[in-house]
């Protein structure tokens, strides 16, 4: 994630498709089932970790990935700070350190 943000065209285009959802509501619409299949993609991961026991049961999988990737789009949507490996680590283990805590475990 953090190589397409830094890269010069897609991370422009991202914050120009981000500005735009803000204000008009199809653009929006579309925005959200990309990020959706995004989020689907990358949540057998978590799948993962729940079938070994890493996470409690019941952990939402999608609300994992959503919580690694918040960080790093709030820092190159709000800061001039860099998108880098050191970033993308941190905010990975944040997320995995809530995730063991049970912070996403899905209220039934």
């Amino acid at each position: 994630m953090c190589r397409t943000l830094v890269n010069p065209r897609q991370g422009a285009l991202f914050k120009a498709v981000i500005a735009a959802a803000a204000g008009d509501p199809e653009t929006a619409e579309s925005l959200h089932g990309f990020y959706a299949v995004r989020v689907e993609e990358w949540a057998p991961c978590v799948r993962e970790a729940l079938a070994r026991g890493e996470v409690p049961a019941g952990t939402d999988p999608h609300e994992v990935i959503r919580a690694v990737s918040a960080p790093l789009y709030y820092r190159f949507l709000t800061t001039a700070l860099p998108l880098d490996d050191t970033a993308a680590d941190r905010s990975a283990a944040a997320a995995a350190a809530a995730a063991r805590a049970g912070a996403y475990v899905q209220e039934v």
